[in-house]
């Protein structure tokens, strides 16, 4: 995988440069060559709110003592082993400071997306409700900060491809309100990408209701964007985890709640998931969904910011319970659970046992 050759070229001090962010990989004709991995997590606030920006207790400070490496150092060898990471950044990384109108403002300094970078991440949604806390400067300097790092970024029309062991995967991005016209802008990217070779494109959606597991009306239009042509929908958004939903052999993630959290070292819920899921990868460039891993995390210990795997039983029960069924709020149709009553008690799916999953 891109990354694992990346991370042999360090290891083994060769005076070739490791692969660029995007770049094409050969990976022979072994089976992992065959297989393509995300790794998948929800809001990442790598900042603070501006006005507590440098307090003691804060993510910029004790992030600066711990290590730009700390906040993802448990999970960091796990994105390295897979072919691409895909993060929500929820906050701006400039050097501006006027005053914003927003309630809560969420910003740290430009080095800090270094974060990302240590973590192994390889591609940030900045289309959410913070990435123009400081105004379009603001939201272009965060994916300045991200670029100049080699990690994409993809918001609103400004999409992003990577092409990785022969398949060429784009990504779209918009947040709330979701609506017709909302959709009409994501099918139109979609179009664009798939004229530019995309053969795989994720639709990303910030949305969802803060601190709610039932699924809301914008999160409606999740089965609408697999109807519409995506291969998967990427949603976060609501701080919790919410349900996975198998739909016409695709997968839509609802929300997988925060990973790295400055924005409350405190927050309601602190149950996260990292969500593998891999694909076979077809002579076309096309891919089919094959299995899925959902690991529990914790968004951390005692305000330290820093993830940590859940190792009790009950703790893994209580997430893969979230992720397997919650519906929708009131009025709406609840749709029946779609994964295998299985992953309440693994977090594991075997998607080529499910039948294609239409409704």
């Amino acid at each position: 995988m891109m990354k694992r050759i990346c991370a042999l070229v360090c290891a083994c001090l060769m005076l070739a440069l490791p692969l660029p962010c995007g770049a094409e990989t050969d990976a022979g004709d072994s089976e992992d060559s065959r297989i393509f991995t995300f790794s998948l997590i929800g809001d990442c606030t790598v900042g603070e709110q501006v006005q507590h920006l440098g307090y003691k207790s804060g993510y910029t400070s004790k992030i600066s003592a711990a290590g730009l490496d700390y906040p993802f150092s448990l999970a960091a060898d796990m994105f390295a082993r897979d072919d691409l990471t895909v993060a929500n950044c929820e906050g701006t990384f400039s050097n501006r400071r006027q005053t914003s109108k927003r309630l809560m403002a969420l910003i740290a300094p430009p080095e800090f997306a270094e974060v990302f970078k240590l973590g192994n991440v390889d591609v940030c949604n900045l289309a959410n409700n913070h990435s123009k806390d400081f105004g379009g400067k603001g939201q272009e300097d965060t994916a300045a900060a991200l670029n100049a790092l080699g990690i994409g970024t993809f918001y609103d029309d400004v999409t992003w491809s990577t092409t990785v062991k022969g398949v060429k995967v784009g990504f779209v991005g918009f947040t709330y309100p979701m609506n017709e016209q909302k959709l009409k802008r994501y099918i139109a990217a979609q179009e664009a990408l798939r004229a530019d070779g995309c053969t795989f494109v994720v639709a990303s959606a910030h949305w969802g209701r803060e601190t709610y597991y039932e699924l809301d009306s914008n999160q409606a239009y999740g089965i609408k964007l697999i109807d519409a042509g995506f291969d998967m929908v990427f949603g976060h958004g609501s701080h919790t985890c919410e349900m996975i939903r198998w739909y016409k052999g695709k997968v839509i993630f609802y929300s997988l709640s925060n990973f790295t959290f400055g924005a409350n070292a405190h927050p309601k819920d602190e149950d996260t998931v990292v969500a593998q899921i891999s694909y076979d990868i077809h002579e076309d460039g096309t891919m089919t969904a094959r299995e899925l891993h959902a690991i529990p995390y914790k968004m951390g210990n005692d305000g330290d910011f820093r993830p940590y795997p859940i190792e009790d039983e009950e703790g893994k029960l209580r997430v893969w319970e979230k992720l397997y069924y919650n519906g929708y709020t009131k009025h709406k149709k609840k749709p029946a659970p779609s994964l295998p009553e299985s992953f309440l008690t693994t977090g594991y799916v075997d998607f080529r046992e499910l039948p294609v999953g239409e409704e």
